[in-house]
Order: structure tokens, then C-alpha cells, then sequence
């Protein structure tokens, strides 16, 4: 297995001798290191260029990792095109990968090149972050979100008309669920007997609280089983959140930016309601900015929406990639 890998690596490297103009590879290979290099955001380099990770994508792992394969197509060919080896060339910040994860200090030390050598090959698979608010746009096992899965996501069955047709895509009308009680813990209120309906998951939003809770079936056979309770914003005075029960009825594509109603922009959103309402990050000012609104982050937990549920970008990244379209959501409070 191991010579036969050796043979693989040996012959793509040769098919792209032939493909590379000689004194082009030359030039590149003359200016650029041999190995991955601190600015090169492999993530980002297979996320805008999918032409390039679709090519490499069968022989990734007998060519090292993604980051040997984006690297060695950037160094002999990228670069020559034009194309942008990072979205930020400050986009590994290591004074904050340290800061962050005291335990990869604790084995790598707080050398800059060798926390970045966690980060590619140990970091970016636990969707750790290089920065405060990178957004990751892999999943867990390398794959560009809005390319082929990794693992097929979980589904519900597509409604069909009565001819038999799969309807186009709007939103469903809402749901009545009844029941219900406060946790008597911090007075959230959790939706109990509600009977499962063919999704692992049921999203409940907390107006009051600005608490987003997302549930999966108990050994009752009801959503009932918390896994995960995030601060949310809900719509501000005038712009409030619909109450009711709805389904997600649409990932935007790829979870890439979305342009809100203010002029900002957003990721990871999934929307709910027709009207424009969403689940999606705290908002950037503009697309492609690294941070988010300072205003924003800090306003989670409380009504700061235009009526949408806004989450941090990691919390939306996770509800994006884990919840399915036509999981239950209930707004209440």
C-alpha cells in the first residue's frame, strides 16, 4: 500500500511536469518554499478555487494532506494564474492560536511555525480557529461546505403535490405544536411532547432570554434530550422575531455571505420564514471582513435583531452543519 501511494504521488507529480510550462515552474519553484508556508490558508485555497480541490480531491491524502496538495498546485501553477493564496496573508494568528489553546502550548510550545503545524494537520479537522473570527468553510473531515459530503447529511422526505411533484422550494406553512413547560432552572421555556417527526433535531428560540436550545429525541420517544443551548439575539422594538412553529426550509448556499436588510452581511444563515427571517451570524460591515460588529457580538443574549436570530459565528457554523432542512423551530417567549 505504502509503494503504491509513493507511485500515485510520483505520477501526479509527473503529469503536472508535463502540464507546467518549464520555465514557469522554475520561476515559481525558485521563489516560493518547498512546504506549506505560515501565509498559504489551504481551507481558503480549496473553498474559492473548487476547479482545484475537485481535480486533487482523489489523491489528496497519497499527496500528504490538503495543504501539500493545495500548496504544491499553487506553487506550480496558482501563483501563475493570479490566484489568491489567502484571504488575509495575516489570516494564522499564533499569539492568539497560543492564547486560545493553552493545551497545544502545552505540547508544541509557543513557536509560531510549529503552531501552525498543529493547526494543519490537528486544528483546522477539530474546527479550531487561526483567528478570533475566522469562519471555517470545511467541515470536520476537509470537504468545502457546498461540495460533495463527506457523510450525507441527515433529510426529511420532500413534500410532493397531489400529482405526485416535487413542489419548488418556499416555506411550509407553520406548524401547530402545543405543550410545553419552563425549565425550572432559569424559567426557559423547553417544548416537551413534542413527537418526533422523521429529524434528529428541534430548535427552540427563547424571546425573553435570548436563548437558542436545540433538541433531540429522548428515550421517550419526544424532543426532549437538550445537546446544545446558545446565546442568541432576537428582533429589537419594531422588528420583532415571529412567534409560532415553522421548519428550516433552506441552507444558504455553501453558508456563505448572505446581505442583510441593513446593508451588513452575514454567514451560515438558514432560513425559517418567509419575510426574510433567518438563523445566521452576528453581521460583518462588509463582505469578506474578518471580524464581525464588535456592537453585535457584544449584544448576544439580548433584542438586537432586525428580526432575524442572530448567533456568533461559530455557534451558527455548528446549527448550519448539524440541523437538516425541515427540522421543526419553535419562537416563543
Amino acid at each position: 500500500m505504502r509503494n503504491f501511494k509513493k507511485v500515485l504521488v510520483t505520477l501526479v507529480i509527473a503529469v503536472f511536469a508535463v502540464m507546467i510550462p518549464k520555465t514557469q515552474a522554475k520561476a515559481a519553484n525558485a521563489a516560493l518554499p518547498a512546504s506549506t508556508p505560515v501565509w498559504f490558508d489551504a481551507e481558503y485555497y480549496a473553498t474559492v478555487y473548487p476547479d482545484v480541490y475537485n481535480a486533487f480531491a482523489p489523491n489528496i491524502q497519497a499527496m500528504g494532506g490538503l495543504d501539500n496538495a493545495m500548496w504544491f498546485h499553487y506553487k506550480n501553477l496558482g501563483v501563475n494564474e493570479g490566484r489568491k493564496p489567502a484571504a488575509d496573508p495575516n489570516w494564522f494568528d499564533a499569539a492568539y492560536y497560543a492564547a486560545t489553546y493553552p493545551d497545544v502550548v502545552a505540547v508544541y510550545g509557543n513557536d509560531a511555525d510549529k503552531l501552525f503545524a498543529h493547526y494543519i494537520t490537528l486544528g483546522r479537522s477539530e474546527l479550531r480557529r487561526p483567528n478570533a473570527s475566522y469562519v471555517h468553510t470545511m467541515d470536520r473531515n476537509g470537504v468545502p461546505n457546498g461540495l460533495a459530503p463527506s457523510a450525507p447529511a441527515p433529510s426529511v422526505p420532500a413534500p410532493t403535490t397531489a400529482s405526485g411533484n416535487t413542489p419548488s422550494a418556499q416555506a411550509p406553512a407553520p406548524v401547530q405544536v402545543s405543550g410545553g413547560i419552563p425549565a425550572i432552572e432559569c424559567n426557559i421555556y423547553v417544548p416537551t411532547g413534542v413527537a418526533f417527526n422523521g429529524s434528529p433535531y428541534y430548535i427552540m428560540v427563547d424571546r425573553t432570554y435570548n436563548v437558542c436550545n436545540v433538541l433531540t429525541v429522548g428515550t421517550d420517544g419526544t424532543y426532549s434530550q437538550l445537546i446544545r443551548s446558545m446565546a442568541c439575539s432576537t428582533g429589537r422594538a419594531g422588528h420583532g422575531t415571529p412567534a409560532g412553529t415553522f421548519r428550516i426550509y433552506e441552507h444558504t448556499a455553501g453558508g456563505g455571505w448572505v446581505y442583510m436588510a441593513d446593508g451588513t452581511w452575514a454567514v451560515w444563515g438558514m432560513r425559517f420564514r418567509t419575510g426574510g427571517y433567518m438563523f445566521h451570524s452576528v453581521c460583518f460591515a462588509k463582505k469578506g471582513d474578518l471580524l464581525p460588529i464588535p456592537e453585535e457580538v457584544a449584544a448576544l443574549g439580548s433584542k438586537a435583531s432586525l428580526g432575524c436570530v442572530r448567533l456568533s459565528v461559530e455557534d451558527a457554523m455548528w446549527l448550519y452543519n448539524t440541523v437538516p432542512d425541515g427540522t421543526l423551530v419553535t419562537i416563543a417567549g
